[in-house]
């Protein structure tokens, strides 16, 4: 597992916001997932999104130093509530990119688990909502 973003913060109360990545293409299942953590004074939460995918992707070392060298400017570039929702589109993205398939055929399963409450979403809307983005994800990634 990769951690691929970390940050403190000091006040009142003490938080530390950490995000993992960890992608795996053994077995009959491939997937990658994108895990936020949440540890402060005060409690503990997790949020993960886990996307099981259609076909099996090559230059998995090139994808984690993409995700892990683009992820702070993804921070800077893009002031969103739902970080991880960003960050999970954006490292679909930059899978399409290095392997050169269309999103749209990526993700055959959207699962969201925030505190052990699991949700499965819609492929669909996930890969519409990642289209949307495309234009911010390309300025960050071919900018740089």
């Amino acid at each position: 597992m990769l951690e691929i973003y970390h940050r403190q913060y000091y006040g009142k109360i003490s938080t530390e916001i950490t995000y993992y990545f960890n992608i795996n293409t053994r077995g009959t299942k491939k997937y990658y997932e994108v895990i936020y953590e949440w540890l402060s004074d005060g409690g503990y939460q997790y949020s993960r999104y886990r996307l099981e995918l259609n076909q099996a992707i090559r230059n998995l070392e090139r994808i984690e130093n993409d995700v892990y060298r683009f992820t702070p400017k993804l921070f800077e570039n893009i002031k969103a509530q739902r970080r991880l929702s960003v960050l999970t589109k954006f490292i679909l993205y930059v899978i399409s990119e290095v392997n050169s398939i269309p999103i749209y055929k990526l993700p055959k399963e959207v699962r969201y688990i925030h505190n052990g409450v699991e949700s499965i979403l819609s492929v669909n809307a996930f890969v519409k909502s990642t289209y949307e983005l495309i234009p911010k994800f390309e300025k960050i990634y071919h900018q740089f």
